[in-house]
């Protein structure tokens, strides 16, 4: 049960929440360049309730997961070693990146939020660059921080700019094609409400 529910973690955070802040990078470029489409702004509309939606779920799956893997899976020794992690001195790395995400994520309910560029890119900013991959992008730029012994085609994690560009790309279309699966179910929902209505 835990395995299933740290895959649906891993795959609202990496694939989901990740491929939204890809979107939206792309969605103010082509809205810069003077592509304003009313189904565009209608579809970032149904993109940032999905994303909102997406935040909640991964709250209540994490929150879920943790007690789960507490009364399920550790024996008492762990038990305790996972009480002092939730109440000890570096408490805020367990809390820090879920609680962070779920308030990024319904800060996504506001207009103004929305709205404004900047916000928007900064939120979008903070999705694709983790609390986690700042820590090893920091800790290994720290070890070796001289320019010449960087590369443009392996920076030193094994991955090279086109698995990043085409992981990017999956990851937009991910959360694109569950947009649309929120947009048609959405739709579904308020034919069926209206047909009640009329009868």
């Amino acid at each position: 049960m835990t395995t299933i529910l740290d895959f649906l973690l891993e795959f609202i955070r990496v694939d989901l929440i990740i491929g939204f802040g890809w979107y939206s990078i792309i969605l103010f470029t082509l809205l810069l360049f003077s592509f304003k489409n009313e189904l565009l702004i209608e579809f970032d509309k149904y993109a940032c309730r999905t994303i909102v939606f997406l935040g909640i779920l991964y709250g209540f799956v994490w929150f879920l997961a943790s007690i789960l893997n507490y009364f399920i899976e550790l024996d008492e020794e762990q038990k305790a070693q996972f009480i002092r992690r939730l109440t000890g001195k570096y408490s805020f790395g367990f809390w820090l990146q879920p609680l962070f995400w779920l308030g990024l994520t319904q800060l996504l309910r506001f207009q103004f939020v929305r709205k404004y560029l900047l916000l928007r890119l900064v939120i979008c900013v903070f999705f694709i660059l983790t609390f986690e991959r700042f820590v090893i992008i920091y800790t290994s730029f720290q070890s070796d921080y001289l320019p010449s012994s960087w590369s443009l085609y392996n920076y030193g994690f094994g991955v090279t700019w086109w698995q990043i560009v085409l992981s990017a790309l999956i990851k937009i279309v991910e959360f694109t094609l569950l947009v649309f699966v929120y947009r048609y179910l959405k739709n579904q929902k308020s034919l069926i409400s209206n047909q009640k209505t009329n009868e």
